[in-house]
């Protein structure tokens, strides 16, 4: 018998642009286990909003908010207006929860009541493969190197520490200005307010391959993804004042080589211009973002 309060677990996925089978797909997995869920909420940054489906709206625990923000970030931080308690689980609208999300979840929190953030593992809904070797490996979230286990995708937080952390950083993200790194952000100050952690990889969402887009499309994703990183690595070496991300900063531009020749032995020839892309990215927005707050640009 579980003992969580399911009254104060609310699901929130937000969508921009995404294609309509795939926001439906997601929100359909969350209301398929709406038995241990207070709401499933919408984040429709759409304009007009999204033409759901009538099994979907007509839901009980499904409620929609609208934004005007075609900011992740911003969109997300709407629900500190909206006085949540207990857990907020974030998925991604082109993710979607294992069918045993939510007992594993309700397991998990009955047996560790000190969590206070939990992050879940990514898996490719086309080869059931972890989404990356981070997830594969798995790790100790509270450590530093281990806080990019943390993905939007797929990780809960409890209400009043997403106050307490003042939600999202809405330069980051996409949609912001630097198009990314939220979420490590976001785990970043959790870490260093020492808010207790968790990875747990039997919680489980699916979610598309990533660079499912065309080549070129790709290309440019690697690019500003990387480039909203190398801009995070800046704001906590100055603005913060965090030596510690050094380290990050070190791996971030060691990886894409190492990433590089994986892809080349594998044969994966397309694939292997990605991390150089992702490279330039990174250290277009290490600069950048150094330059802005240096120079106050």
């Amino acid at each position: 018998m579980t003992s969580i309060d399911m009254t104060n677990i609310s699901v929130v996925t937000n969508t921009y642009n995404r294609p309509l089978d795939l926001v439906a797909r997601s929100l359909r997995s969350s209301l398929n286990q709406s038995e241990y869920i207070k709401q499933i909420i919408l984040i429709d940054q759409n304009n007009p909003p999204l033409q759901l489906p009538s099994d979907i709206t007509s839901h009980t625990k499904f409620r929609r908010i609208l934004s005007e923000s075609n900011c992740v970030s911003a969109a997300r931080n709407s629900l500190l207006k909206e006085n949540l308690e207990g857990w907020i689980i974030f998925c991604d609208d082109d993710g979607y929860f294992d069918k045993d999300y939510m007992t594993t979840f309700i397991k998990i929190t009955n047996n560790h009541p000190s969590y206070q953030v939990i992050a879940g593992s990514i898996i490719r809904d086309d080869s059931l493969e972890y989404y990356s070797p981070r997830h594969k490996i798995g790790g100790d979230l509270n450590k530093f190197m281990n806080t990019k286990l943390l993905m939007g995708s797929n990780f809960a937080v409890k209400s009043e520490v997403f106050r307490q952390l003042n939600g999202f950083d809405e330069r980051f993200g996409a949609g912001s200005y630097w198009g990314s790194g939220e979420e490590t952000d976001f785990a970043w100050k959790a870490h260093f307010f020492d808010i207790p952690m968790s990875f747990e990889k039997d919680l489980k969402v699916l979610h598309i391959k990533p660079y499912a887009s065309d080549f070129t499309s790709s290309c440019k994703k690697a690019f500003f993804y990387g480039r909203g990183k190398g801009a995070l690595v800046s704001k906590w070496l100055l603005e913060e004042k965090k030596l510690l991300v050094v380290i990050e900063g070190l791996e971030m531009i060691i990886l894409p080589f190492y990433q590089f020749f994986k892809n080349i032995m594998n044969l994966n020839f397309s694939s292997a211009v990605f991390p150089f892309f992702s490279l330039a990215g990174r250290l277009t927005g290490l600069v950048a973002m150094t330059f802005k707050q240096l120079f106050d640009l």
